[in-house]
């Protein structure tokens, strides 16, 4: 799998992630959605990957994705950043994903 960024995007994580380490995880929360087959995505700071995870093609920062959560995404993602200021808008080659997506630190302090 992989996911794009468009320039103003890239800054936004970066900006985002600091001085500290971390790397970036798409995910497909199905918390509070009713079954496991609904879900929405959401863009984590993580320290460490998940389990499960995989890593995911990007050229700025380190990606990765549940493996078991893959099936709900296509191959190849692009994430760009949304004039409305501090969230991003994930499509796929074929389709659109979520727009107002923000971006969720879940660093340990």
């Amino acid at each position: 799998m992989r996911i794009e960024l468009d320039p103003r995007a890239e800054h936004m994580i970066r900006e985002a992630i600091g001085d500290r380490p971390g790397l970036m995880r798409l995910v497909y929360d199905t918390e509070n959605c009713g079954c496991g087959m609904s879900g929405v995505p959401s863009l984590q700071i993580a320290d460490e990957p998940g389990p499960y995870d995989m890593p995911m093609e990007n050229d700025a920062f380190p990606f990765s994705i549940d493996r078991m959560q893959a099936v709900f995404f296509e191959e190849r993602l692009m994430l760009t950043a949304e004039e409305s200021g501090g969230t991003f808008r994930l499509d796929g080659v074929s389709q659109f994903y979520k727009s107002n997506l923000r971006l969720i630190d879940r660093r340990l302090p």
